[in-house]
């Protein structure tokens, strides 16, 4: 039944050429895991060869891999970066299930021998893959550190076509987008918020973390929901073999990780994390900060367990907080928490399928004393999700993968609550409601060495539930165009309508995505991609950077889904015996629906939130450059985009947000440049150097004043006209590996380099008649240390 349901799926794909169709003369099936001989957990995208007809495939994200071969004997060669390759002979006569297991390689040896296994993950020339950046906690520990805390999320950022809003956030824009644009995942669970310490941190423990992988284009169509790209981070599994434990210790924060063998049937991690600037404030001289609290946690655990002879189960979860309390008339915190539950099966050798619940939280409390009363501020935002996906391998060149998911969210945009105060009301805002639900099919096909081909199609749903109160305006706009004073303004709504439990709105699309390779030779190709992307769920905030008063907001009868088209062309290639890598990609993005805001509005604690908001076009269009140095002492990698993106908000012809002209968004940097380097210093140190440099972000600045009652109002020029001065920065770090410890010292921002985050105008208080300009700059020089230390 199942080989009979996928082969009907195929046939939605009649350009399915012959020869990757059919495979000539009797053939057995060869699939499994691809596992860690050390600690058994999966390896994921290792290379499997075989010495017949050029047969290979790669194992996907859950170590499975397939081979579809003549019987008889069969020699298999596997590869990894970071592992010996594996070279094994065994004898076919039936179709068989066969787990294999790589043994680490010292990093010394990995810097030695990747030329020669040619082991490729950002620039895979034989892959139809494109846009796509991966990075292994390896790679990531060798860069410098930001307090002694290595943060895995800041590694993604130096990466062509992303970039960073500034020093103290974990915001990212890839090619032009905002950063709620990004869907963020962890062991495929939805993070909202990745920020600890207002930005500085990601919640991210590398402790806990295996590899991060980013879709920035041509996004493959089991991903939805976000526009601009897709982040997918996956959690370690724990040894299977052996008790192990590290302990670590830094400037910023403390962790401590265990792992072992659950039985003898799986295996468990549990890692913690811990920041301690409080402890420091209870000894400060001065008194009033004795009382003060600023301190974030997280806890991640995750349980593997073998169910049958080719299944596994799996369970995960993360919990994060913050607090920042300077006295006890303020106290913010904030946090996510996370949880899957996922079954993998080789139902046969042919298929594996992947049946996942996943749950996901983040919210914020705010409370603050006015008028001699204490007030809470709340918000929330839920999902719970249900998944399956499935991969059919008519081939190891012909794979045919479909899913359906289907989620709930649950949104409280804010609730201001008095707790021993008179003096303030009860502030709720109505919760929104939302069924979400999509599915999926896609088809990757491999034709010799010369062509490959990845097309699918996914289809996507989105419902408004109520209950709720919907608002009618004027004219049926919640925001007009005053043409008199040449700006948007708030309607006051004219009648409501309430609904009960149902759908007040729905939407619903084809989302097509296309990747294709065309092989100039053995080690380069050319690549192509299109990726059409829906999204059904808002942030709604004035700033680029992630803070905890975040308010997320579905689409619904006055707020549009956002739609973007993007298409990329590009070149792969790797040379130097496979010990370089080279791509370059262009790209171009056409965005509909974003989001701007009404001048003077609010959008805190507004039922009323579409009168805020501001919809129009985006378009954005770039150059990306990776290169990548594998082999010799020096190691790591230069990436460089050259990019532009711009908003148009149009009212009437002439008439809109900077007149109806494009300008440049938020997020815009026409140059950002990475430099990333390794090199060992003998046999236990090692050095490491990060330099960026990017175009300062665009600002509005004031281009005269007036002054009316002695009070000085300034006049600003157009639209993001301006722009901070130029970003750039050196850190450095020094490694020394014991053989059961790890000394990391460093120093960011080597030049102490005062980067402007912002720029503000204020009255000089010599001349009020004279504006000048007040530049916020977070970080200076910045030592680090940190010491890790291995048990058993």
């Amino acid at each position: 039944m199942p080989d009979r349901f996928c082969l009907a799926l195929a046939l939605l794909f009649p350009a399915l050429p012959a020869s990757a169709a059919q495979e000539p003369g009797p053939r057995v099936q060869l699939s499994g895991y691809i596992r860690d001989a050390a600690s058994r957990e999966v390896v994921r995208y290792a290379l499997v060869e075989t010495g017949r007809d050029s047969i290979r495939t790669r194992s996907n994200t859950d170590g499975f891999y397939f081979l579809s071969v003549p019987p008889g004997p069969l020699r298999v060669r596997v590869r990894a970066i970071g592992y010996a390759p594996l070279d094994t002979t065994l004898v076919l006569t039936e179709s068989r299930t066969w787990d294999l297991a790589l043994e680490s390689r010292p990093v010394a040896l990995q810097r030695v021998q990747v030329a020669v296994e040619q082991e490729q993950r950002d620039v895979d020339p034989g892959s139809p893959e494109m846009s796509i950046a991966r990075l292994d906690l390896a790679t990531v520990k060798q860069t410098p550190s930001a307090l002694g805390e290595i943060d895995p999320l800041r590694s993604i950022t130096l990466l062509p076509g992303v970039s960073r809003s500034s020093d103290f956030s974990t915001a990212f824009s890839v090619r032009g987008g905002t950063n709620d644009q990004n869907l963020i995942l962890l062991d495929e669970a939805t993070i909202y918020n990745p920020a600890h310490v207002l930005g500085f941190l990601s919640v991210f423990n590398s402790d806990a973390v295996a590899d991060m992988t980013l879709h920035k284009g041509a996004i493959p169509a089991r991903f939805g929901g976000r526009l601009s790209s897709v982040l997918d981070v996956r959690q370690r599994e724990g040894n299977a073999n052996d008790f192990g434990a590290t302990a670590s210790i830094g400037l910023l924060a403390s962790r401590l990780m265990a792992e072992g063998p659950l039985a003898s049937r799986g295996s468990w991690l549990v890692a913690a994390r811990r920041s301690y600037a409080d402890a420091f404030l209870a000894f400060a001289t001065d008194t009033s900060l004795r009382d003060a609290q600023a301190y974030f946690y997280d806890l991640n655990a995750k349980m593997n367990l073998k169910a049958g002879e080719h299944g596994t189960v799996m369970a995960s979860a993360y919990l994060g907080r913050d607090l920042f309390s300077p006295s006890r008339d303020f106290a913010a915190g904030w946090g996510n928490r996370s949880a899957t539950l996922r079954w993998n099966q080789i139902v046969r050798e042919r298929l594996f399928s992947k049946f996942s619940y996943t749950a996901g939280t983040y919210d914020y409390l705010l409370g603050f004393t006015a008028l001699d009363g204490r007030v809470d501020w709340r918000s929330r935002i839920t999902s719970h999700e249900l998944r399956l996906d499935e991969s059919y391998h008519v081939s190891e060149r012909n794979v045919l993968e479909f899913g359906a998911e289907v989620a709930r969210q649950s949104i409280r945009p804010g609730d201001f609550v008095p707790r021993d105060t008179t003096k303030f009301r009860l502030v709720r805002i109505e919760p929104r409601q939302a069924l979400a639900g999509a599915f999926h099919v896609s088809h990757v096909v491999d034709v010799g060495d010369v062509f490959s081909l990845r097309y699918g199609v996914r289809y996507s749903t989105y419902a408004r539930r109520g209950p709720g109160q919907i608002y009618e305006y004027p004219g049926g706009r919640p925001v007009s165009w005053n043409p008199a004073l040449s700006r948007y303004e708030s309607a006051s709504p004219v009648d409501s309508t309430r609904y009960g439990p149902g759908t007040i709105a729905s939407f619903g699309g084809l989302e097509p995505r296309v990747s294709l390779r065309v092989g100039l030779s053995p080690t380069s190709s050319l690549k192509a991609g299109y990726a059409h992307t829906r999204q059904y769920l808002l942030l709604a905030s004035r700033t680029n950077n992630p803070t905890p008063l975040d308010v997320w907001e579905p689409v619904g009868p006055w707020v549009a889904p956002q739609r973007a088209d993007q298409v990329a062309v590009g070149y792969a290639a790797t040379f130097g015996n496979g010990g370089y890598e080279l791509s370059i990609e262009s790209y171009a993005k056409r965005m509909h629906n974003v989001l701007d805001f009404v001048d003077g509005s609010d959008v805190i604690l507004n039922p009323r939130i579409e009168t805020a908001l501001l919809q129009g076009t985006g378009r954005a269009w770039g150059l990306e450059m990776l290169l990548r140095k594998h082999a010799g002492d020096w190691t790591g990698w230069v990436s460089y985009t050259l990019g532009r993106t711009e908003q148009r908000f149009v009212a009437a012809p002439g008439a809109g947000v900077n007149d109806g002209a494009w300008f440049p968004s938020p997020s815009d940097k026409t140059h950002d440049l990475s430099v990333v380097a390794t090199k060992p210093l003998g046999v236990r140190w090692t050095f490491g150097t990060t330099f960026t440099f990017a175009t300062g972000l665009p600002v509005t600045y004031p281009v005269s004043r007036y002054v009316i009652d002695d009070y000085v109002v300034p006049e600003y020029g157009p639209r993001n006209a301006n722009r901070l001065p130029a970003y750039h920065r050196l850190d450095v770090s020094l490694t020394r590996t014991g053989e059961r410890s790890e000394l990391q010292v460093g120093v960011f921002n080597l030049y102490n380099r005062f980067n402007a985050q912002s720029m503000a105008f204020r009255q000089s208080t010599a001349n009020p008649l004279r504006t000048e300009a007040v530049q916020l700059s977070v970080f200076g020089i910045v030592p680090s240390i940190s010491y890790t230390r291995r048990f058993w």
